[in-house]
C-alpha cells in the first residue's frame, strides 16, 4: 500500500506513521514537507491514500507556511494527476477554519479529521487505511486443507513468507521462479470450507492458476499408497438423495481444461520425473506399507476422483464409490469445490489438483503415510508451476 503525507511537523509525522505501522506494517510511506513537492508527488506517481495537513510551506526555497484550503480541490482532484482519485485524508488542529468547505471536501473523498490529543483521530484514521487497501493479486494460490499439507512446501519454494491474513484469508506468501503466489489454508476441511476460501481467493486475489495439493485415499485396486493422483475430472460423490431405496446419487462433475491437461500430461510423461518426486525423501520402515520395499511413487496423470464432505473411515466404503464411476481412482473432501469455484470464476483461471494416496480404505489407515505423502503432492504443484501452468491458455499479444 502506497501512502503520501503531506506534513512539516517531525512530532506530528512521526505519530502518523506510527499508527499506519501498526495497522498496515508493510505500507510504504512518502513523505512531503511543502505543497510544492506535494504537487509534485501526486502529479507523479499513484498512491492509495493521500494524509495532509493544509498548514505547511510553500516549497523547498521559500519556507514561508500558508494555509492552502483554497488551492487543496483544485491541486488534489487534477485530472492529470496520476492521484486524481485516491481518496485523500486532511489530518488538521484547525477543522473549525475549515467552517462549510468541509461538505465540498467530501463530495469529492477528501475527508477532513481533527487531530487532536484525545486519540480520536486514530479510529478514523484506521478505518480509512483499511478501506484505502488495494486489492492483493497474486499469480497462482495453493489451496490446502491442513497445516501438514502447506508446511511440505517449506523450501521448494524461492521465498517462504511467514503466516498472516491476507484480504481476511490465513496465507503464506511465497516465490516459485517469476511467480508471485500465496498458499492459502481453509479453515475446516470438507466441501463447504473449500468452496468458500477457493472463492474468497478467486475474487480478492484474482490468480492466473489456482490448485490444490495434499493428501485423499485411494480406491482398491485403482490405486496405491504413495500414488499422486493428478485430477482430470472430479465427481461430488455425496450429492443425492434418501429414500427407502437407500442413497441414490446426482452426477456433477467437474474437468480441467484441455489447454492445462495437455500440460500436465507433458509433464507427467518426462521420464526424469519419477526420479525427481522420490529425490530427498528418505521414508522410515514404518512409513513404508508392509508390501513396498522401498519408497515410490506413480504419477497417474488422468485420474478421475471423487470428493465428498465426510470422512470415509470404514472398510469397503471405498469400493462402493466405484459405482457408476468404472475407473475412479481416489478420493477426497474438497477437489470438487475447487474445481467448481475456478469454473464459475469470473477471470477463468487455470485449475488443477494433485494429491498423493495415504490411505487405501483398507489396512493401511492412520497418519504413518502423512508427511511423505504431504511432500510428493508439494513437489509436483511446485514442479507445476515451474513448468509454466500458470501462463497456460493466456492469450499474448503478437
Amino acid at each position: 500500500m502506497k501512502i503520501l503525507i503531506l506534513e512539516d511537523e517531525d512530532n506530528k509525522n512521526n505519530e502518523i506513521q506510527s499508527e499506519i505501522n501498526q495497522i498496515i506494517p508493510d505500507a510504504e510511506i512518502q513523505r512531503e514537507r511543502n505543497w510544492y513537492d506535494y504537487i509534485l508527488a501526486i502529479s507523479n506517481t499513484k498512491f492509495d491514500l493521500i494524509l495532509l495537513d493544509l498548514v505547511v510551506p510553500r516549497s523547498g526555497k521559500d519556507a514561508t507556511v500558508e494555509d492552502h484550503s483554497d488551492q487543496l480541490v483544485s491541486a488534489t482532484r487534477d485530472y492529470g494527476s496520476k492521484s486524481f482519485r485516491t481518496p485523500a485524508v486532511v489530518l488538521t488542529r484547525y477543522t473549525k477554519d475549515l467552517g462549510d468547505s468541509v461538505y465540498d471536501l467530501n463530495a469529492v473523498d477528501i475527508n477532513v479529521i481533527s487531530f487532536n490529543g484525545h486519540g480520536e483521530w486514530k479510529e478514523a484514521l484506521k478505518l480509512k487505511l483499511l478501506a484505502a487497501q488495494p486489492k492483493q493479486k497474486y499469480e497462482f494460490v495453493i489451496v490446502c486443507a491442513l497445516d501438514k499439507e502447506i508446511n511440505a512446501f517449506e523450501g521448494l519454494t524461492d521465498t517462504w513468507g511467514p503466516v498472516k491474513t491476507i484480504s481476511g484469508l490465513s496465507c503464506r506468501e511465497v516465490q516459485i521462479c517469476a511467480y508471485k503466489g500465496v498458499i492459502v489454508r481453509a479453515h475446516r476441511m470438507g466441501l463447504v470450507a473449500a468452496a468458500v476460501v477457493a472463492t474468497m481467493a478467486l475474487d480478492r486475489f484474482e490468480p492466473r492458476l489456482i490448485c490444490m495439493s495434499g493428501i485423499c485415499g485411494g480406491i482398491p485396486g485403482e490405486s496405491e499408497i504413495y500414488d499422486l493422483l493428478v485430477t482430470q475430472t472430479c465427481h461430488q460423490h455425496d450429492a443425492g438423495k434418501w429414500s427407502n431405496d437407500g442413497f441414490r446419487s446426482e452426477h456433477y462433475d467437474v474437468q480441467v481444461s484441455m489447454d492445462v491437461h495437455n500440460k500436465l500430461f507433458e509433464l507427467c510423461s518426462d521420464a526424469r520425473l519419477k526420479e525427481f518426486m522420490l529425490e530427498g525423501l528418505n521414508a522410515g520402515k514404518s512409513e513404508l506399507p508392509d508390501e513396498m520395499e522401498q519408497l515410490t511413487c506413480n504419477v497417474k496423470a488422468d485420474a478421475p476422483t471423487s470428493s465428498g464432505s465426510a470422512v470415509m473411515a470404514e472398510d469397503g466404503q471405498a469400493s462402493s464409490l466405484r459405482y457408476g464411476q468404472r475407473k475412479l481412482a481416489g478420493f477426497d473432501m474438497e477437489i470438487y469445490s475447487v474445481y467448481e469455484a475456478a469454473r464459475l470464476a469470473a477471470n477463468k483461471p487455470a485449475f488443477f489438483a494433485a494429491k498423493t494416496v495415504v490411505d487405501d480404505g483398507g489396512k493401511n489407515k492412520g497418519d504413518k503415510f502423512h508427511r511423505i505423502g504431504c511432500l510428493l503432492s508439494a513437489k509436483f504443484i511446485v514442479k507445476a508451476i515451474r513448468a509454466g501452468i500458470a501462463d497456460v491458455g493466456i492469450q499474448l499479444p503478437q
